[in-house]
């Protein structure tokens, strides 16, 4: 039997190179272009080779993201081996039920979903109705073939106004997203506001020389609120590598 490719087990994109796709889900105004934007400014002052193309955001008349055409990337090193072949593309849905059919584009062929959830208390239903939607497109694959990871946006808010994240828990568990409490660490939380404000106060700090090395952003120099809005998206992206590489280990 020949070794198998990468390309055997993940879709090819048009330059031939094998690609997964990591679907961000949520409402409109959710904060998913904030989360994508300052990840691909991220990349751009650590690893900029890892940057394949640009974030491309399409907007209507009002300044919503009708589609946030991906950025591609190159993988990370994972558990010592890197996979310099491999990319990942990073989409986002347009939040508002007009736009549903390009929703069903973008979510077409995805490996990977990324819930985008609100912590203000008035939004648990609403929650609930983002993660059923999303099983719904994606069918008896959501959370089984296609892992699933939830990102609870606007940390910041104080905690009276906040919802307990057991609450969000339950509805995971309950839609299929995660097996149970243990895979908490599949739900994670963060501030994509206090993310982007604290990457633009550094890159403008008069210290911002003793953060660089060669011209890139030190990694132990990246803040905090900046940390937890990329974590969903290594997660995935470990999530869906391992995928694949426990399938080529079954193959053999």
């Amino acid at each position: 039997m020949s070794q198998l490719e990468l390309s055997d087990i993940f879709t090819v994109d048009r330059e031939g190179k094998p690609t997964f796709k990591i679907v961000l889900f949520g409402p409109s105004m959710a904060g998913k272009t904030s989360m994508l934007t300052v990840f691909n400014a991220l990349r751009r002052l650590e690893n900029p080779e890892t940057i394949v193309s640009s974030l491309t955001k399409i907007q209507d008349v009002s300044g919503r993201t009708i589609f946030f055409d991906q950025g591609v990337f190159q993988t990370p090193s994972f558990k010592g081996r890197r996979f310099d072949r491999l990319r990942y593309q990073l989409w986002t849905t347009p939040g508002e039920e007009r736009h549903k059919v390009q929703t069903d584009i973008v979510m077409k062929g995805a490996d990977a979903i990324l819930l985008f959830l609100n912590y203000e208390k008035i939004s648990l239903k609403a929650n609930e109705r983002i993660i059923k939607e999303a099983k719904e497109k994606t069918g008896g694959k959501f959370g089984q073939k296609i892992p699933v990871v939830a990102f609870i946006n606007k940390s910041d808010l104080v905690s009276e106004e906040r919802l307990d994240k057991r609450d969000i828990i339950k509805l995971m568990i309950d839609a299929g997203a995660i097996n149970s409490d243990k895979s908490a660490d599949h739900i994670m939380t963060g501030s994509c506001l206090n993310a982007r404000n604290d990457l633009l106060s550094l890159l403008n700090s008069q210290q911002i020389e003793n953060h660089l090395e060669d011209e890139r952003l030190k990694l132990e120099s990246r803040p905090e609120s900046v940390w937890l809005i990329v974590r969903p998206i290594q997660k995935l992206t470990q999530l869906v590598v391992q995928q694949r590489i426990d399938l080529v280990q079954q193959i053999k």
